[in-house]
């Protein structure tokens, strides 16, 4: 049986510097924008190469822990959103219990005659138009996210002519007709940013982003939103517990 000195010194040096980075980190109760101490202090403190360092740093700027900005210092990055999908968690909610400030910009809602695309994503209850309500998430100001909705127009009328920029869809829903979310599925994979949806996040063409797509039903098993979302790493992180759904949209 190994020593606990001969199990440091088999783990890789890159690995024992990321792990002391978050346990300085955790034991000093740093928080998003603390500064880190400078290379030599720090790499001194945790018995690491300025290399391993580095390298550590390098690996938590990856995974948006740390940021470094030129000239002044490495710093924590604030806490970020998690989205748990079998959570009942409004977007506003999950922001606010990461002590960010959640809100949100109208892009367009608009009715349309059902495209190829909703169509197969609503499957057999497409109906004939839909509303589609673009927005903008925001965290601190900050574009984090991109959510396309469609909504079934025919069935829903009334939604048209609310102002989404400040009100919430579900809310509408229960408050208008009734309908209150059940269930649903989610489908996560990773996308590129496109030039359009780069404007509006505030980001280079291309940047690595989240792809969530979403079919929400009511009790009956009514279809009520095909949503489709775009979500920056940088901002938000998605979880899973493994357990049986229970979400809610904002």
């Amino acid at each position: 049986m190994r020593t606990a000195d001969e199990t440091i010194k088999a783990t890789p040096p890159k690995t024992r510097a990321v792990e002391g980075i978050l346990w300085y980190i955790g034991s000093r109760g740093m928080e998003g924008g603390d500064r880190l101490p400078s290379e030599r202090d720090l790499s001194s403190e945790l018995g690491v190469s300025r290399t391993a360092l580095r390298a550590a740093i390098s690996q938590l700027e990856s995974r948006f822990v740390l940021e470094s900005r030129q000239g002044s210092g490495t710093y924590v990055c604030a806490r970020k959103p998690t989205f748990v999908l079998e959570e009942t968690c409004s977007f506003s909610e999950a922001v606010r219990r990461a002590g960010r400030v959640p809100s949100s910009r109208l892009v367009h809602a608009r009715v349309h005659a059902t495209d190829e695309r909703s169509a197969r994503k609503m499957g057999a209850a497409a109906p004939g138009s839909v509303l589609e309500i673009r927005r903008v998430r925001l965290v601190d100001g900050a574009p984090a996210s991109i959510e396309t909705a469609y909504v079934n127009n025919d069935r829903y009328p009334e939604l048209a002519r609310v102002d989404f920029a400040h009100e919430s869809l579900y809310a509408c829903l229960e408050r208008a007709y009734g309908v209150r979310l059940a269930h649903g599925t989610d489908r996560i994979s990773i996308t590129r940013v496109r030039a359009d949806e780069a404007r509006l996040l505030e980001v280079a063409c291309g940047t690595p982003a989240f792809f969530q797509e979403t079919v929400s039903y009511d009790e009956e098993g009514g279809l009520i939103e095909y949503c489709a979302s775009v979500v920056l790493p940088s901002k938000v992180q998605i979880a899973s517990t493994g357990g049986a759904p229970r979400f809610e949209r904002w």
